[in-house]
């Protein structure tokens, strides 16, 4: 198909020219040659195109051959193009090797055939078309199974199940080529290791089965001399040929099935009467029963009944495997339904837990069975806080963990995986308590009426955790300030005194003044100051006006006092601050209220005229 191919001419100086093209494909191709339009006398050339690559030999042919026996190798040629097979066979010792090469009944199957005459290594070359086919040139060793010595002694006679099976297999004679050694049992194939040492070479196999084996050692595909050898291999009677492996060698638990495994492929395959289980506790023995699983592998069984210390004995043909009798310790199983959270701790209380402060709880597993207690907290952006655990004996763990962010925190504890009750424990932790943040206001920080309602209101709610506390400093029982929280952190105060006076009311948050406080409060009583004004006219009308008789009115000169102060507190009471006893008043029984009296006059004029006579 010409379409397919480039031709390029280019023309040289003594007037020849040079025509090149690239064959895309084997075969034959008609080359034209025209001048002018008129074609060349000599007509089109053929030329044909071959790729030794595309010949394969079918099937590959051997690494090996037997000495003195033909040897047929099959090429096929049939995509390699138009051309004919040429092959040399030459040995290092023997020299050149006669072979044949002849094409089949199949249209580009070539057969080559030869007989290597001694033990050597033979190289082929196998061209087509004058060039190297694939995998050519190509080695070959020619071997003589015949003199291949083997030397194993007994252990290629009989062998016990455990032990290794070794002998030796010496090739210097026979040639330098790798023997095959397999071994098979009565049901399956054996794991055999063959390390070389020059031409000598050690096998080695541990048979796990008992019965007849069978081990072939080959040649270039040839048995040796003996091949295959049979091997009867009997049982081992010994114990510690048994391995016993699982959580049921060490621990169980009440009402639950315990399991342990053995393994005897070392010591072939045992029946079940060959071993002995008993599981033997201070109160009551459990019942072990044994399941053979195939491949010389046991499991074992038993449910104990009871809490305690058992021993767990493995008896093979009445020995004891290694590590029998196994100590057993027998648990209730875990139950995180009943594992108890203290009721102390500030995780369970979940009030007033801080930023940068512990968050510390108690969780109590002895009624739990056996199990392990995790714990996990998670801030609320999702990241694990360290969580640091001291085991406090009989049961009891205590936890720690220090959120630095407040927002809300999930803390899980789990018993062997199950959420204990509660859990897992949504913690609302809080910003530190900031008084600067709390405001108060309202008419009832400033004065009041007697009978009047005073209010003002509190609002902390950027102010962090805390706790609120109003006092009232002045007469005692004089009002009481009642406080509601309404919605937004804001708390509304109320108050209706009964005593006219000077107080002070006192507003902390977490123990700390806020700004502002203390607020001086005056409290007005209206009607009794309309009776101090009509006493004081009743005094100065009823004067004494007897002559020679000293004007005294003892009410005008009577002053009125200072109501003693006392105190009121909203929340829980507690002690006065040092700096409270200064600034407050001190305390004491309220006075009665003062009252500005005028004497009567006839009662003082008999007193004026006693005094008289005393004198004279």
């Amino acid at each position: 198909r010409s379409s397919d191919l480039v031709f390029s001419l280019n023309k040289q100086t003594d007037g020849k020219y040079d025509g090149i093209f690239v064959p895309t494909e084997t075969g034959e191709y008609l080359l034209e040659v025209s001048l002018s339009g008129d074609s060349l006398a000599s007509g089109p050339v053929r030329v044909r195109v071959v790729d030794p690559s595309l010949c394969e030999f079918s099937p590959p042919p051997p690494v090996a051959c037997r000495v003195g026996e033909p040897q047929s190798l099959q090429l096929d040629a049939r995509r390699g193009g138009l051309g004919s097979v040429g092959v040399r066979i030459v040995g290092e010792t023997s020299g050149s090797v006669p072979c044949e090469a002849a094409e089949t009944d199949v249209e580009g199957i070539w057969t080559i055939t030869f007989t290597p005459p001694e033990i050597d290594l033979l190289t082929m070359d196998v061209k087509w078309a004058g060039r190297h086919v694939a995998l050519s040139p190509l080695t070959m060793s020619v071997c003589d199974p015949l003199k291949v010595k083997i030397d194993g002694g007994d252990d290629l006679s009989k062998g016990k199940v455990g032990k290794p099976v070794r002998f030796t297999i010496d090739v210097t004679e026979a040639g330098n080529v790798k023997p095959s050694v397999t071994a098979t049992g009565p049901t399956a194939l054996q794991a055999v290791q063959m390390k070389n040492d020059r031409s000598r070479y050690t096998v080695e196999f541990v048979p796990w089965e008992v019965g007849e084996h069978k081990v072939s050692v080959q040649l270039a595909d040839d048995h040796v001399i003996g091949s295959p050898f049979q091997i009867d291999v009997d049982k081992s009677v010994e114990s510690r040929m048994v391995v016993a492996t699982g959580d049921g060698t060490r621990i169980a638990y009440v009402g639950e099935e315990a399991k342990f495994e053995l393994e005897a492929m070392q010591s072939g395959l045992l029946d079940l009467d060959a071993f002995q289980c008993t599981v033997q506790g201070v109160r009551s023995t459990a019942n072990a029963t044994l399941l053979d699983v195939g491949d010389g592998r046991y499991v074992g069984s038993y449910v104990p009944q009871f809490v305690g210390a058992y021993l767990l004995r493995i008896l093979l043909y009445g020995n004891d495997v290694p590590g029998s009798p196994f100590k057993v310790t027998v648990y209730v199983k875990a139950d995180a339904k009943k594992c108890r959270l203290d009721p102390r701790s500030t995780l369970a209380k979940a009030d007033g837990l801080l930023v940068g402060k512990p968050v510390n709880f108690r969780v109590s597993t002895k009624d739990a069975g056996m199990g392990k207690l995790d714990v996990s907290a998670t801030s609320p952006r999702g990241r694990a806080l360290r969580v640091f655990m001291a085991d406090d004996g009989d049961g009891n763990l205590s936890f720690r963990f220090e959120a630095d962010e407040p927002g809300r925190h999930v803390v899980r504890v789990t018993w062997s995986g199950e959420n204990i009750p509660g859990s897992p424990f949504k913690v609302k932790i809080w910003p530190p308590p900031n008084p600067k943040k709390v405001r108060a206001e309202g008419p009832g920080l400033h004065d009041c009426g007697v009978g009047d309602l005073g209010e003002f209101s509190v609002s902390a709610k950027d102010a962090g955790y805390g706790t609120l506390t109003v006092r009232v400093h002045g007469i005692k029982d004089a009002f009481k300030i009642q406080l509601a929280e309404s919605v937004g952190g804001i708390v509304r105060a109320t108050y209706s005194p009964q005593e006219p006076g000077d107080y002070t009311i006192v507003i902390r948050w977490d123990d700390t003044e806020i700004p502002g406080s203390p607020f001086n409060v005056k409290i007005t009583d209206p009607s009794a100051m309309e009776n101090d004004e009509v006493d004081v006219r009743a005094r100065k009308s009823r004067r004494s006006r007897r002559i020679g008789e000293r004007d005294v009115d003892d009410g005008e000169e009577v002053e009125r006092k200072p109501r003693v102060i006392g105190r009121i507190q909203s929340t829980k009471d507690r002690k006065m601050s040092a700096e409270e006893r200064a600034r407050s008043p001190r305390k004491g029984k309220r006075p009665e209220r003062a009252r500005a009296m005028t004497p009567d006059p006839p009662k003082a004029a008999e007193k004026e005229e006693k005094k008289k006579k005393k004198k004279k």
